[in-house]
Formats: structure tokens, sequence, C-alpha cells
């Protein structure tokens, strides 16, 4: 089987029927769909009942696992990797939308760049924020096969968001990458995955649309994950060979990543502790920032401007954004 999907389920059968129903209209069917219900089993499971009504839609390409009480996001993710059989994964969020040919499209992209001394353990699609009318293309060289080991721009590019990610699901078990519980750390993931991988291609295509929104978790813990990626390329004696692309990738979500996110909270209070805490990480890499290779001829037109004043910027944010 060429890919699983993976879905957590928190009670939301409407968004859940939505993005089940993208996947039901894949052109390529070669997929399976892991549906693990954190809702929490008591009274009575609602992913179940609402499963019971849908099910014959995905004749045996389902398999719903239930939390007898609600274990958390990281916890289930875990179950789902250890539970599915596709050569890859891809996570995705209840009320996502799938386009029609992503499974055909990751498909054709694995056969055409797949060597004998080359597994691509990871591929990166582009996606549509749906609720801000904005398309997010993949920074990285497209339909290409790139090494992070030799093509080290794969850490300063790559897209922190998860779910515009297919995993090699045999690396994943193979190197015990998994979810951390208790706590938010989707990017820390990918960038484990990144310190293993030997292929990376992103495709050029639009393959889902997806809407940043409010939260239920911490904000901060997206900042917090950043300390656990820096210890473990520390550990794994990468951290000096990586050093400019995870400065460049750190510096980039603090301030374009995170405060979008927070932005989108409409929390003047959480606004305020989240751009001091946003200068405080950056302000103590500015000068260093400065002098990164990559930071000297960024692409992307808006992070450009933000780069070139990120004191200025900042000023700016807490203007707009906190009063």
């Amino acid at each position: 089987m060429f890919l699983s999907f993976l879905i957590v389920a928190q009670n939301n059968p409407v968004k859940l029927i939505k993005t089940l129903s993208s996947i039901g209209a894949q052109t390529e069917q070669d997929f399976e769909v892991i549906l693990v219900d954190d809702t929490g089993f008591q009274p009575k499971s609602v992913v179940l009942d609402f499963m019971s009504e849908h099910f014959y839609q995905f004749n045996n390409q389902i398999k719903v696992i239930t939390n007898l009480r609600s274990q958390g996001f990281s916890y289930s993710m875990n179950t789902g990797i250890n539970n599915a059989s596709g050569d890859y994964i891809v996570f995705v969020k209840e009320g996502e939308v799938l386009h029609e040919n992503l499974v055909e499209t990751l498909k054709k992209t694995v056969a055409e760049f797949s060597t004998n001394n080359k597994t691509i353990n990871l591929l990166e699609f582009g996606i549509q924020y749906a609720n801000l009318k904005k398309n997010s293309y993949s920074r990285l060289a497209t339909d290409k096969l790139l090494s992070p080991k030799t093509n080290k721009e794969v850490l300063a590019y790559v897209h922190p968001l998860l779910h515009t990610k297919a995993f090699n699901r045999e690396m994943l078990i193979k190197k015990q990458i998994y979810f951390v519980n208790y706590t938010r750390n989707e990017t820390f993931f990918i960038y484990k995955v990144l310190a293993y991988a030997d292929g990376v291609v992103a495709v050029k295509d639009i393959l889902a649309d997806y809407d940043l929104e409010q939260v239920k978790y911490s904000v901060f813990d997206l900042l917090k994950q950043w300390v656990h990626i820096f210890n473990f390329y520390r550990e794994h004696s990468l951290y000096k060979e990586y050093y400019d692309e995870l400065e460049y990738a750190y510096v980039r979500f603090c301030l374009v990543s995170f405060l979008r996110l927070v932005r989108l909270q409409h929390n003047k209070q959480l606004a305020i502790k989240a751009i001091n805490s946003a200068e405080n990480k950056v302000d103590r890499r500015i000068k260093s920032f400065m002098k990164n290779k990559y930071a000297k001829n960024i692409s992307e037109p808006k992070f450009r401007i933000i780069a070139e004043d990120i004191k200025g910027y900042i000023k700016a944010w807490r203007s707009e954004f906190t009063r």
C-alpha cells in the first residue's frame, strides 16, 4: 500500500466528513485511512457512531482506533504511526480538504525520483490557507531529489507545518521517530526526520486546503519545541554543521509562522506576551543572523523586508496587534 492518511478525531463530525469526503474522491485509490478517535469513549464514541453511517464509502480502506479516554494529540498520532500500513504517512487535520490528485501526484513523484541508493524519506507539497485566501508553496527547489546531507538548505527552507508533508513510514519506525507526549512538537518531528533523511522531494503543486485558525493549545509550545530541536542536533553532533540553516529557520519561525498564528487568535493579552517572547528570542541572535549566509540572499519578499529591519518590524507588529 502506498499511503496512509492519519487523522486524530476530536469530536467534530462536520469537519471530519469534509475531510473524509475529499479522501474518498482521490483519483488514485492506493491508500488507507487511520482514524484515531481521541474523543473519549464515555458514554459512547461519537466517531464510531458517525463512522457506522459512512464506513461503506471506504470499503476496507479505513481503520478506526478508539482511545477509551482522551490521551492527547501526540499519543494518538504515535498510535496511528504504529498501526499504519502504507509506505508513506500523511497527517491530516479534521476539516482539511485534500485535492483529488494528492495520492496520484505523490505516488508518481516517488516513482520518478526514487533510486537504488536513496529512499525518499520526506515529500513536501503546497497548501492553500483557505480562510486567508493565500497559497503557500514550498520554498525548496521543486521536482528535484534533494539530500539534506549535501543540500543543507533543506533545513533552512522546509515548511514548519506538519500537514504539508508525506513521511516514509519505514524510517519513522526504524529510527523511532515519534511525537513527544503532552506538548505540541510537530516542527521538532520534522527536524528529527531531516536529521536522518537521505532523500527529500518538494512538489510544486497545491495539494490541500488548510485553515489557520484559533488553537486549543498554548501557542508558546510552538516556540519551546525549538529548544528540543537545537538540543537534538547537538546530541547528534549536527548542530555546528547545520548552524546557519537552523538559525535561519528559527528566526523566520519566530517572526513569521509564530506571530501569524498568534494574530489569528484575536487575543490582545496573548499578543502582548507573544511579541515580547519573540523579541526576546530573536534579539539575542540579530547580530549573528545578519551574518547568516541565508539572510544575505532572501528570495521570499515578505521575509526579506522583515529581515532588513527586524527591530522595526517588531515595533510595528506590537503597535498594530497589542493596542
